[in-house]
């Protein structure tokens, strides 16, 4: 039996298949859209701190870390679910 050099490479999955994946072949993971969003940063260098405008509890908000003060910035980052808000139950009152 003669042996073709590329047969040595491949692992026994590929021989089964006969498929040789590549770079250009492998699948890539579904990376999620990123959008320009404004964030808080922290004004203090060493604190890494950030929290997005929507997530922020007042027009100007402390630093979540350090209580220091933050300065508006932007950021790219994964766009987040738009929350659900439930409707209050009709008759709330129970006999």
């Amino acid at each position: 039996m003669h042996i073709r050099p590329s047969d040595e490479t491949q692992t026994q999955g590929e021989q089964a298949s006969g498929k040789v994946e590549t770079k250009e072949t492998a699948v890539q993971p579904d990376k999620p859209e990123l959008k320009h969003s404004v964030v808080w940063k922290c004004k203090d260098k060493a604190c890494k701190a950030w929290v997005r405008e929507e997530f922020a509890e007042s027009e100007y908000p402390p630093c979540p870390l350090c209580k220091g003060p933050t300065i508006r910035s932007f950021k790219f980052l994964p766009d987040m679910p738009k929350k659900k808000t439930r409707k209050p139950k009709a008759g709330g009152s129970k006999k």
